[in-house]
């Protein structure tokens, strides 16, 4: 198992937190800014491998996936699954969730359905026209949903851009937003190509990065771990959304990285069970 330096865990970390602090506002999730370590319910940064990387920060009940070309964001529910807009019951399957969903009364409509989803790509500096140019767009793929009583309008919401030339499922081809019909909160977000399209990536020269060893980041001052920042992700420390880089935010950001232990890429807190299950 190949293992993330700590340099890159350092910066990959803090440039997500800086992502979510200046971003989630702006989506208007619910989620206190800037982020605090125990506001974090996991985190992991996979070892790059030529330039390619991924890496996760879950915050309270949303995670944010970042890749070379993409972002992910999944609204979480309690139980560690993906949220259906729903407080769900303990060991609740999918399909009873969307039943119950299905028959409570819907706060969005597919009228509305557009705009809230080029509002959500208008947020994160997704340019809608230039989209439009080049995807087919596609609202409200799934109206229905078979529940019990039938079928009746499907309790998520979905609005996609495709490039119809892709053969196959092509995520890095694919923007898609999936929105609660209930309770009308963002659950899903798929922007494919988004960072490889931005004018500054998230991340630069991350072999380099990768090439500082443990032992030598570990020697280094604060002055020397912000410059990183700067050096590799193009912020400067007065961008930073997120507290000072300070001392204590160093040794916040130490406690993340080491808290499994120096070999290990992820980090769940021990007093949260339910961070980080998947599907």
């Amino acid at each position: 198992m190949l293992q993330t330096p700590l340099a890159f865990k350092f910066v990959v970390v803090l440039a997500m937190m800086n992502f979510v602090n200046f971003y989630s506002p702006r989506l208007n999730l619910p989620l206190a800014t800037p982020v605090r370590q125990q506001d974090i319910r996991f985190v992991n940064v996979s070892s790059p491998i030529r330039e390619q990387y991924s890496a996760r920060l879950q915050v309270d009940n949303y995670s944010f996936t970042f890749t070379e070309k993409m972002l992910y964001v999944h609204n979480i529910a309690d139980d560690g699954f993906e949220s259906y807009g729903i407080p769900m019951e303990r060991n609740e399957s999918s399909i009873s969730g969307m039943e119950r969903a299905s028959r409570m009364k819907y706060s969005v409509d597919t009228n509305n359905l557009y705009l809230i989803a080029t509002n959500y790509l208008t947020a994160l500096d997704i340019d809608v026209a230039k989209v439009e140019k080049t995807k087919r767009l596609s609202v409200n793929k799934y109206p229905a949903f078979h529940s019990n009583r039938g079928w009746v309008p499907n309790p998520l919401l979905t609005v996609e851009w495709y490039d119809a030339s892709a053969i196959g499922y092509k995520p890095d081809r694919l923007i898609e937003v999936e929105i609660s019909a209930v309770s009308g909160e963002l659950l899903h977000l798929t922007a494919g190509n988004y960072f490889k399209e931005r004018d500054q990536p998230l991340f630069k020269d991350m072999d380099k990065l990768a090439a500082i060893s443990d032992e030598e980041f570990m020697k280094y001052s604060t002055l020397e771990r912000s410059n990183l920042l700067v050096c590799f992700t193009g912020l400067h420390c007065s961008d930073l959304r997120c507290p000072g880089i300070d001392e204590s935010l160093s040794i916040r950001t130490n406690q993340v990285l080491h808290a499994s232990g120096t070999n290990s890429n992820s980090y769940v807190p021990a007093s949260d069970n339910s961070a980080g299950k998947q599907k």
